[in-house]
């Protein structure tokens, strides 16, 4: 049994087409295999052990101070490092490569260069200030950052991580914290 010619041709457009898209969709699944997650942990140079830090009794705001009165945690600076590390042993061998590489930066003159892990677009007002003010401890938005060596995200701080957490605060802040305005200005 033959097919019309024109037929035929017809039914080869539907394969070239399925077979198009069964190689993008081929191409597009091996590109997220072989692709960095979007919640990758940055690398920090020099590296860095939050929990080293913690476990030594450097509270979060000594190097982040800006959490207590400004927009921004702030990163520190080799100096704020340096403040320590004149005078502070490395207790593990294992890591003086680290802090030397930190006083030779430091000798050079030249800026710690922080790989920022949590951030918000450009349109997003916030500012740690008033979450700190209330309560709302490091942990909450940015995970248990003292067991972490290098800091990493740990939840996707996006309009709706914050919302979900406006929306269980008390009933008579609720519509303020949902309002637009109260993150967008």
């Amino acid at each position: 049994m033959t097919m019309p010619l024109k037929r035929l041709n017809l039914d080869r457009k539907w394969v070239v087409v399925a077979g198009l898209v069964a190689l993008v969709l081929l191409a597009g699944g091996l590109y997220a295999l072989i692709s960095p997650p979007a919640q990758a942990q940055p690398s920090q140079m020099p590296a860095f052990s939050h929990q080293k830090h913690v476990e030594a009794g450097t509270q979060c705001v000594f190097c982040h101070p800006g959490v207590l009165n400004g927009p921004v945690a702030g990163m520190p600076s080799v100096a704020k490092c340096m403040g320590c590390h004149q005078n502070v042993q490395v207790s593990d061998e294992k890591d003086q490569p680290d802090v030397g590489a930190l006083t030779r930066m430091w000798e050079a003159g030249q800026p710690l260069r922080w790989t920022k892990v949590n951030d918000q677009p450009d349109f997003v007002y916030f500012s740690h200030r008033p979450h700190v003010n209330s309560g709302v401890s490091c942990e909450t938005c940015h995970g248990d950052v003292s067991h972490m060596d290098i800091a990493r995200p740990v939840y996707n701080i996006n309009m709706g991580f914050c919302l979900d957490c406006h929306r269980r605060q008390a009933p008579e802040k609720v519509e303020r914290l949902i309002d637009c305005k109260t993150c967008h200005k």
